[in-house]
């Protein structure tokens, strides 16, 4: 509409224009443009109204006209097409966002709110584009730059989610279980172990010996290896506390192979031993 009411001002200016009527099959939109007070569709019924009164001051009549839709109508195609360009347009364009026109002194809370979004999301998919995406379903940005940690960023989100769970200590380990209510004690499904802590299950878990010893003392070969974590951290493994092993970036990468490897932070076990205890139970009541 606006478009349209700036075209008519432009045909003003190169010749005679005493009256102008725009067609519209558009109800509602005739009715929004009747007034400028805030509201959805507000930023185009202002530019509606002072276009028309900038060709008002011109002594050029303007005359609006409801019709029904021009469907079946030669030449509704062309016109539908040029109608969808004009509002692309002028609705939402970043640079008009950043700089509005200057006869909008006033604008409702949800038009500035609808600016801001689009303004935030031309901004990420510039960086997003920027940055290079490389997978969908994981975390394979860019961000190392950034300060984010390179062997997790190249992770698969389910490794990645454990890792950031297993740190932080909110994991599907049996101590945190027993602490949100979750179990009745700290058994550990995997060896049978007294205590199922997070030291116990990358340090002493008899189900993952043979990761552990890869984990603190082998390391991995070849062109992406790296050191065991003892011999990064120059400190036996007794010693070592796993909060800073987790707060240490250089173990990361043997972290996140350790965790490839086992199930260690799954609660897979679980359910295992709520089976087998199940199954138990019902030959005892068969016997």
């Amino acid at each position: 509409m606006s478009e349209a009411m700036k075209v008519a001002d432009e045909m003003a200016e190169r010749k005679e224009v005493t009256r102008v009527t725009v067609f519209m099959d558009s109800q509602a939109t005739l009715k929004r443009i009747q007034s400028d007070e805030p509201g959805p569709g507000q930023v185009l019924a202002l530019r509606t109204i002072n276009w028309t009164d900038a060709l008002a001051r011109k002594n050029i009549h303007v005359e609006y006209r409801w019709v029904p839709a021009h469907k079946g109508i030669e030449g509704n195609e062309e016109a539908d097409q040029q109608a969808t360009k004009a509002a692309y347009k002028y609705c939402g364009s970043y640079t008009e966002t950043q700089n509005p026109p200057p006869f909008l002194d006033y604008v409702s809370f949800s038009h500035v709110s609808r600016r801001l979004t689009e303004v935030k999301w031309e901004e990420s998919k510039k960086e997003i584009k920027e940055m290079g995406k490389k997978s969908k379903h994981s975390y394979r940005y860019d961000l190392v730059k950034r300060g984010g940690n390179g062997a997790v960023m190249g992770a698969r989100k389910t490794i990645a989610a454990r890792f950031y769970q297993l740190k932080s200590g909110h994991a599907l380990i049996a101590k945190y279980l027993l602490r949100i209510g979750k179990r009745s004690d700290m058994k550990c499904w995997w060896c049978g172990h007294e205590y199922q802590t997070r030291d116990h299950l990358f340090k002493w878990c008899k189900r993952w010996k043979r990761e552990q010893k890869r984990l603190w003392v082998d390391g991995q070969e070849g062109e992406e290896g790296y050191e065991g974590v003892e011999k990064v951290l120059k400190k036996p493994k007794i010693s070592l506390p796993m909060s800073l092993v987790f707060a240490e970036e250089k173990c990361s990468q043997a972290l996140m192979d350790f965790l490839s490897c086992t199930d260690v932070g799954r609660i897979s076990g679980v359910v295992e031993e709520a089976e087998n205890s199940d199954h138990e139970e019902s030959s005892d009541g068969g016997v």
